[in-house]
């Protein structure tokens, strides 16, 4: 059994902390325009130094801050990534793009997918009013929907002309997190091969890969360098995903091991999700004050920005933005980069230990999900319940004056940013979204629990803080590969024992600490529920329960939540009942099945 509440932050600080400040200093340079400007300098110019650059393998010098265009504003005010209905805003980008020349930014990356596949033609535009010296371009091989030679060679030779360029600074395979991935999309029909003759031929200047996956998939990979030899690589990265992203979501790998691992072999990094989706922008009030009240001025995600930024072989971060002040704010963090002190990292590992443990959906709002074949909002829906979680609006005590102001805010919240039509409650689980979610959420899922818990809401107002502690306990039972986890009080414990071992430790001992607790498991069976009401728990989820046993807990008046219900539990090799399920198979209560399963724990334990 293991009890944790703190995060060990000494490798994090060794990391960053030696070395920032002469970095920093060594790799700011000037921002010069000697060539023609086709826009005009904005009259609330905040910038106050000359922008970081970071030097590429050739020896390029490129921007710390890379300008991302998926997020290209439209005429109807919004973003191209959300909005599908209107045309991008071409006077508006032309705006931005020349701001950002202007003021040393000189990466600008792209897809064949972003903005509905608007984006690259409208960056073309815009950047063939600047001379070709001015700016280096990044675009992608998109080849998602079909990964045929035809198709993949024709999105290639596609964004040479929107993109109105004769060479590609940076060309990406998109989106790679697996073997799999990699042999059917790149290797398999030829493209990886054809893509390393064009860098030989001076077509793509520098050929990389962007990278969801875990670290399997990463290894592997980085395996490949010794063929390839990959100029480049973008990951995900930001203080939260630095030793947290693995527990926001286990099919993600943490950029602490990413990073490390490219900077041995001396492969300059590109960086995406800064800000996590924007949710780095938009903090809760108390990890807010905290940041003000170390730089009032600053802020709170130009916080963000300087992590992303600290380390040497960051070549440069890559940031979605539709509004000119997003853009000024961004310039004016990395004109030039303020070094982060081991105080600013001591902090930042505070804020990212306490947004962890938040039971958020891992979503970066990225609308690959979308659109959704029976028109569900997902990421619509996500971000609402991701918000109140953020906010605090969770209240555990029900006689607690704010509870039903914080479940009114919840459902009503909940009508005005999501359309009824479009909520959860009208997902069928076709499972149609989870190939296209570069973060591998399991969309049917989320949303069947985000239903639940709304239902329950409707019906006589769940008890808001217990419900968000469970949603905790899920994730970390599924990041860190717990037997279960237990929570009390606002203390948690974790427990690793095969089969019921620990529930039967628990009883045996007649651990207080599992009266009036919250438990979430992985499996259920008969067996398992009857310890569960001996141990005295009163809220349990499991990822798959059998019907005996979600009937004992029901009649025994404990709160049940579950991903699957099963007829009975089967064994490990998968080929018959499992013996705990057998021995109880005829027990009426659970105080018939505690010598039996007593019996069988002592004999698998050699204890007679």
């Amino acid at each position: 059994m293991n009890t944790n509440k703190e995060i060990n932050r000494r490798q994090f600080l060794k990391i960053f902390g030696a070395g920032t400040v002469a970095s920093a200093a060594l790799l700011t340079g000037c921002s010069k325009n000697n060539g023609k400007t086709a826009g005009n300098k904005a009259s609330n110019d905040e910038t106050t130094g000359q922008m970081t650059y970071r030097t590429d393998l050739h020896g390029q010098k490129v921007s710390l801050l890379g300008y991302g265009c998926m997020r290209f504003p439209t005429k109807g005010g919004m973003s191209g990534r959300e909005d599908r209905n209107s045309e991008l805003d071409q006077e508006q980008i032309n705006r931005l793009i020349d701001y950002a020349i202007e003021h040393g930014v000189n990466l600008f990356d792209t897809s064949p997918a972003y903005c509905q596949g608007k984006s690259e033609g409208a960056l073309g535009k815009a950047l063939n009013r600047h001379k070709r010296s001015e700016f280096l371009v990044s675009t992608k091989l998109s080849n998602f929907a079909n990964n045929t030679r035809e198709s993949s060679m024709a999105m290639y030779q596609n964004s040479f002309r929107e993109l109105q360029v004769d060479y590609i600074d940076y060309y990406l395979l998109h989106g790679i997190g697996s073997k799999q991935q990699m042999q059917s999309r790149y290797i398999d029909n030829g493209m990886l091969d054809f893509l390393v003759g064009e860098r030989e031929a001076g077509r793509i200047r520098n050929l990389g890969f962007s990278f969801h996956g875990d670290r399997e998939g990463f290894d592997y990979l980085l395996a490949l360098n010794e063929t390839y030899h990959w100029d480049f690589i973008l990951i995900q990265h930001n203080y939260v995903d630095w030793k947290h992203a693995t527990m926001m979501n286990s099919m993600n790998q943490n950029s602490e091991y990413t990073y490390s691992e490219l900077e041995k072999r001396n492969i300059p990094v590109l960086v995406m999700e800064p800000l996590l989706g924007g949710r780095l922008a938009n903090l809760n009030d108390h990890a807010t004050a905290m940041l003000k009240e170390r730089e009032p001025d600053a802020s709170v995600a130009s916080w963000a920005f300087r992590f992303a930024g600290s380390q040497p072989r960051i070549l440069s971060v890559l940031s979605g933005m539709t509004y000119m002040e997003h853009l000024q704010d961004n310039v004016k963090t990395y004109s030039p980069l303020k070094p982060l002190s081991d105080d600013d990292l001591h902090l930042l590992a505070q804020i990212a230990d306490i947004y962890a443990s938040f039971p958020m959906v891992p979503c970066n709002t990225c609308q690959y999900c979308m659109p959704c074949p029976y028109g569900l909002d997902i990421p619509g829906i996500f971000s609402h319940y991701n918000k109140c979680i953020n906010e605090g609006l969770v209240i555990e005590d029900r006689q607690d004056p704010e509870y039903a102001k914080a479940r009114k805010a919840f459902l009503v919240g909940y009508d005005r940013s999501v359309p009824r039509l479009r909520q959860a409650s009208h997902c069928i689980e076709c499972r149609h979204c989870i190939p296209e979610c570069p973060q591998r959420i399991n969309i049917p899922r989320e949303m069947r629990r985000i239903d639940n818990f709304v239902e329950s809401l409707k019906r006589n107002g769940a008890d808001l803080g217990r419900a968000v502690t469970m949603a905790g306990l899920i994730k970390q039972l599924d990041s860190d590969r717990y037997s279960c986890v237990i929570s009390k009080d606002g203390e948690t414990r974790t427990y690793k024992q095969k089969g019921v071992q620990d529930l039967h430790d628990i009883v045996r001992d007649a651990d207080p600490f599992a009266k009036g607790a919250q438990i979430a498991d992985k499996i259920i069976g008969k067996g398992a529920a009857a310890l569960i009401v001996l141990a005295g728990f009163t809220d349990v989820f499991a990822h798959t329960i059998c019907t005996t046993g979600k009937e004992m807990l029901q009649a025994n008046g404990i709160h049940v939540s579950f991903d699957e219900e099963v007829d009975y539990i089967i064994n490990n090799a998968g080929t018959d009942w499992c013996p705990v399920e057998k021995l109880v198979k005829d027990c009426k209560t659970a105080d018939e099945c505690w010598p039996k399963i007593a019996q069988f724990v002592k004999e698998m334990r050699h204890e007679i």
